[in-house]
């Protein structure tokens, strides 16, 4: 009865987080550029369990079954497919197609983003939503004055003169990338390779969360959460049972 108190609780535990994952997700359904995220489950290998005979030297430790220590989330997987592009007719909107991210400079330190609704700031410079600087292949990029236009590899010009490009990246395993905080990655162990996608602007990519498929999702893991809360239920009351009922002496 403990080992299935202890399998219905690890049931729950999952549950949680995988509603707490897919909040996150339909919270996000309008974040510009913004990635899904999918709580991974694995199986946990049994634990063996042992007979410890008492009185002796050295007990006597022998195998007598295993414990199954459930299913609980493995890791929390990211999913980097494209988004919906969204036309906006900004000069300073860039969305990428195919896989890829724009560079920005944060108090963090570097940083990668597909979010491309920029704009500028006081002294010109390119910036995201969050003020952070958006990273040229010469440091930052500051524009003057004049009809905005870039191609589709990334670079920038002003009334037909080229005056910067953007620093674009791409990584053999962005499942390496660690995801933080306002639609940003860290590089963290992934390695960089040369961008091979397409610039366009005027364009936002949208978030890649399917809205009904996360609804379908939160209910069915609503189900499996209040299936192992009755599970639990059922264990305690067995429990008690036994403890008040089967041991009383009559």
């Amino acid at each position: 009865m403990i080992r299935g108190i202890y399998t219905a609780a690890a049931g729950m535990m999952t549950e949680i987080v995988r509603q707490e994952t897919i909040t996150n997700n339909l919270a996000n359904s309008e974040t510009v550029g913004f990635k899904k995220d999918l709580a991974l489950q694995r199986s946990r290998t049994d634990a063996p369990l042992v007979r410890v005979s008492a009185g002796r030297p050295q007990p006597d430790k022998r195998v007598i079954g295993s414990l199954d220590r459930a299913a609980l989330i493995n890791s929390i997987h990211t999913r980097h497919s494209q988004g919906a592009l969204l036309k906006t007719d900004s000069p300073l909107d860039f969305a990428l197609v195919g896989s890829g991210f724009f560079t920005v400079e944060t108090e963090e330190g570097v940083r990668y983003t597909r979010n491309g609704a920029f704009t500028l700031d006081a002294e010109r410079c390119l910036v995201t939503e969050n003020g952070n600087r958006v990273l040229g292949i010469n440091g930052y990029i500051i524009l003057p004055e004049g009809d905005i236009s870039v191609d589709g590899g990334g670079e920038i010009y002003v009334n037909g003169i080229m005056v910067e490009q953007l620093r674009l990246a791409d990584f053999a395993d962005p499942q390496l990338l660690i995801k933080e905080q306002n639609n940003l990655f860290a590089a963290g162990n992934a390695e960089v390779e040369a961008f091979t996608g397409r610039v366009m602007q005027g364009w936002l990519e949208g978030s890649n969360v399917d809205v009904q498929e996360e609804i379908v999702d939160m209910m069915t893991a609503l189900r499996s959460y209040q299936a192992s809360q009755r599970v639990l239920q059922a264990q305690d009351e067995l429990l008690q049972k036994a403890a008040n009922e089967v041991g009383a002496l009559r």
